[in-house]
């Protein structure tokens, strides 16, 4: 039985940058992109930063972090869609991300990874976690965002990636630390 054209995969020349929270992607995607390298914001970000919940709301009501975690997954699918997959481009996160949310909620995934199986990523990246940051969206506690960290480098590994580790900076020099993750990141890419 043939494919059907939802299920053959497609090649992008996408790249992701992913990691648990307060990994430090925004920082490197904001480099990247004052080097002249296109990138496409985390959805998550401006999906919850829209529905204006103070963190600890979300913390505490499982449902709404669900619901949440639906509204971002849609928004993340329409954003990929619009892209061209030809287009050479660092993502904020991506798809299979959702995947790790959904699982920690106990959400129902199939359809998810069936989705997210079918676009397949140039390259990810996996930014190991940096200390935690409280920015007034992020609801996860240390523990938390190492588990959902963990979470979703699982995800990215069972969906056929190999995700390439981008250290945490051993320095406290921001620069220096960001450019030390820039080469790593453009080293692979070439």
């Amino acid at each position: 039985m043939p494919d059907s054209p939802e299920t053959v995969p497609i090649s992008t020349a996408w790249s992701v940058i992913t990691g648990p929270p307060s990994a430090g992607k925004t920082t490197v995607l904001d480099a990247l992109a004052d080097r002249g390298h296109r990138v496409v914001p985390e959805s998550a970000r401006a999906h919850i930063a829209e529905l204006g919940h103070a963190p600890a709301d979300i913390a505490a009501s499982p449902t709404l972090q669900a619901r949440i975690q639906h509204g971002i997954a849609a928004r993340q699918r329409a954003v990929e869609q619009a892209l061209a997959p030809t287009d050479a481009l660092f993502l904020d996160r991506a798809l299979p991300d959702s995947i790790a949310y959904f699982e920690q909620l106990k959400l129902a995934t199939d359809d998810l990874i069936l989705r997210a199986a079918r676009l397949r990523y140039r390259q990810v990246f996996y930014l190991q976690g940096l200390p935690l940051a409280a920015d007034g969206l992020r609801f996860e506690d240390d523990h938390g965002a190492r588990a959902i960290g963990d979470a979703i480098l699982r995800a990215y590994r069972r969906l056929g990636y190999a995700p390439v580790i981008v250290p945490a900076p051993p320095r406290e020099d921001l620069a220096e630390a960001v450019a030390e993750r820039l080469g790593l990141i453009l080293g692979h890419l070439g």
